[in-house]
């Protein structure tokens, strides 16, 4: 099955200027869709993952309008980049969805792309976002709290890696909790609800109450995501498979975790997938415990986005406590 593209590109040839942590420069954008643009650039190309500011012009225009917005590398090549569109100023949103309708010669009753740029860009979409998942993190916490999180300073816990720690999270109290189960479908959701994927994959155990949380919420918006269970090694009868569930090449998936510590496990799931050449748009956890995990991805090219981190979820605790 070929990958399935959320966004239309349109023959677009501008200068743009782009602001990275190494400084200004500037390219030429070679193709632009809703969803992000290519820049060609002899100057600098950005790492994977680097958030940059992009200046440009729409001279289609009369007079021609100056656009601003803020864009995630998500590709590099010899001789340029991709970009993700992740932020605009309300004029830049407005200029930018008029001249795309335009564009694509889209009428009121068809307007999916506009709909799907609306829903991740527009500050009011995002503001009730950010509402939301305040609201669920807050939920959420109290169940990490009274259910998962476990203190014992004089007897430490030994942690997957081998540390030892006093603190320790037993997640699956809350993932295999309905009422938790379904506030964390509905957090992990909130953040890949635009990211127009196909799946959802993790390892086994921890991960597998929070692929199913995720199948469950996207489901009844409507959308049928493919589950992936990968477990810690390839079964030795059947199959043979690592990876359980119905996948194809260039899949786009989302990895997700439930507790991160140094990322072994997340690193072996995402090995299991690239072997399978699935497509990896992004890697979520529930909790960041702050050992070095989310590093040890960035090494590997990957960016760990976490809810929750263990420094702040003790923080909850011993306010509680002393409360």
């Amino acid at each position: 099955m070929q990958e399935k593209r959320k966004f239309t590109r349109i023959p677009f040839e501008e200068q743009v200027e782009f602001v990275s942590k190494k400084g200004s420069f500037v390219g030429k954008i070679k193709n632009f869709s809703l969803g992000g643009l290519f820049v060609e650039s002899e100057e600098e190309i950005p790492e994977k993952g680097e958030e940059l500011a992009l200046i440009f012009l729409l001279k289609d225009t009369e007079p021609p309008i100056k656009i601003f917005m803020k864009g995630e590398v998500v590709r590099q090549e010899e001789k340029g980049f991709g970009v993700k569109i992740t932020g605009l100023n309300e004029e830049s949103f407005l200029h930018l969805k008029n001249f795309f309708q335009y564009q694509l010669g889209l009428i009121d009753a068809d307007l999916d792309e506009i709909r799907a740029f609306v829903q991740g860009l527009h500050p009011l979409h995002r503001a009730l976002k950010h509402i939301s998942n305040l609201y669920l993190k807050n939920e959420i916490m109290n169940f990490l709290l009274n259910r998962a999180f476990l203190y014992s300073p004089e007897k430490p816990f030994v942690l997957s890696s081998g540390k030892l720690s006093p603190y320790y999270l037993d997640c699956r109290k809350i993932t295999l909790f309905g009422p938790a189960f379904r506030l964390i479908g509905e957090l992990f959701w909130n953040e890949l609800r635009e990211e127009n994927i196909e799946g959802v994959a993790g390892m086994s155990l921890g991960a597998d109450p929070i692929v199913c949380a995720i199948l469950a919420v996207a489901v009844e918006e409507g959308i049928n995501l493919e589950g992936l269970l990968i477990r810690k090694e390839p079964k030795k009868y059947g199959t043979g498979r690592q990876i359980e569930g119905n996948f194809w090449e260039g899949m786009r998936i989302a990895i997700v975790e439930d507790v991160v510590t140094t990322g072994g496990s997340l690193l072996k799931a995402i090995e299991a997938c690239e072997r399978e050449k699935l497509n990896i748009v992004k890697v979520l956890s529930l909790v960041d415990r702050e050992e070095g995990g989310s590093e040890n991805l960035k090494q590997r090219g990957y960016q760990l986005y976490s809810f929750f981190t263990l420094s702040e979820i003790i923080s909850h605790f011993h306010h509680k406590d002393s409360s």
